[in-house]
């Protein structure tokens, strides 16, 4: 996996001493997950796997201790979703990764905000984790209404289109 390694070193010289600071546990789950469990929220650290380089950060309820997070109805968010709901914007965290340079001044803002958003979270001093949901869908909406016209279009004027590729209307986030 690329960036396994610099990832992993990240996760020990950036995370780690949250987790130390806090009495939590760090535990890598497998090659590009680390989980930070409390018993009220698990941080989750993850390689991010897709075309961009870079790392992602999520918090969900400890309640829910396996997840599917493919599932867009699992109850996890990014930390910048709880930076936004508290009204900062964290964009630099979105910053396109080409170096390990980068990889590492990009952990390093995702630390800042786990340190200012997360942590109330993970030692339960926050209970407004559905608020923040709700906020986001309710962000998302209008992105969401672009993406169903897209798929009537595509529905549209290309009948072969595999289905597979359609999420039915009844299976879209709510």
């Amino acid at each position: 996996m690329r960036d396994s390694k610099l990832f992993d070193e990240a996760v020990e010289k950036f995370f780690r001493p949250i987790a130390q600071k806090l009495h939590l546990s760090l535990a890598r789950i497998q090659e590009g997950i680390y989980d930070m469990p409390s018993r009220f929220f698990i941080l989750r650290i993850r390689l991010d796997t897709g075309h961009a380089r870079g790392l992602n950060v999520i918090l969900r309820p400890a309640s829910w201790p396996d997840i599917d997070e493919n599932d867009p109805k699992t109850p996890q968010l990014g930390i910048v979703c709880f930076a936004q709901f508290y009204g900062e914007q964290i964009q630099q965290t979105l910053i396109k990764v080409y170096t390990d340079e980068d990889f590492l001044n990009q952990t390093k803002l995702l630390v800042e905000a786990v340190e200012r958003f997360g942590v109330p979270y993970l030692l339960g001093q926050k209970d407004d984790f559905e608020a923040v949901r709700e906020f986001i869908k309710k962000r998302g909406e209008p992105e969401l209404q672009k993406i169903k016209e897209i798929q009537r279009i595509i529905e549209h004027n290309m009948p072969s289109v595999r289905q597979e590729w359609i999420i039915p209307e009844d299976e879209m986030p709510q």
